[in-house]
């Protein structure tokens, strides 16, 4: 997918995600269908700080020399000839530890969400002059390229909404 069109595909999802969090209360915000279970809030948590971890790692391509041997896993390769994370529920990696922490409100949530925002709008312009060579790897998809981290926080995103229905229905709101 084309970096333009991947920008476009988060503001919409961004903006989603913002809109959606009007529907609840706080309380509804923080409370978890069992105990090993997030909470909206808690996902929400999640989707943003990895989105920041992604970004990182796409900036660390645009630093590494390229490496035309590194390449994905068979699940990586799946994904992005798929263009999304298949319907399945993964163990968060190491690196990603620790990014569902119960929010300290919505409004610190969606102050998190404009920075976001804000980098991968920042962003945009080096991805799309990035080296697809110079790679970094990810804990499931092997070395994936700047653009393909771009992606890849996008359908992060996407893939976190499927848990959202989830959520949305043990709140008696799907």
């Amino acid at each position: 997918m084309h970096p333009e069109r991947i920008w476009t595909r988060f503001q919409d999802l961004a903006r989603h995600y913002r809109k959606e969090m009007e529907r609840y209360t706080w309380e509804e915000f923080n409370r978890k269908p069992s105990a090993a279970s997030w909470s909206l809030g808690e996902m929400y948590e999640h989707v943003i700080e990895t989105g920041y971890l992604q970004l990182d790692s796409l900036h660390a391509c645009l630093r590494e020399p390229e490496n035309r041997t590194a390449q994905k896993t068979a699940v990586g390769r799946l994904v992005y000839f798929l263009g999304s994370i298949p319907p399945v529920k993964a163990k968060v990696p190491p690196s990603a530890e620790g990014t569902a922490r119960p929010p300290a409100s919505k409004e610190e949530l969606l102050r998190k969400m404009d920075v976001l925002q804000r980098r991968m709008e920042e962003t945009l312009p080096l991805v799309s002059s990035a080296s697809p060579y110079s790679k970094i790897r990810h804990p499931y998809f092997g070395f994936i390229n700047a653009k393909e981290w771009y992606h890849h926080l996008v359908m992060h995103m996407a893939h976190h909404l499927r848990q959202k229905k989830r959520l949305d229905r043990f709140l008696g709101k799907g």
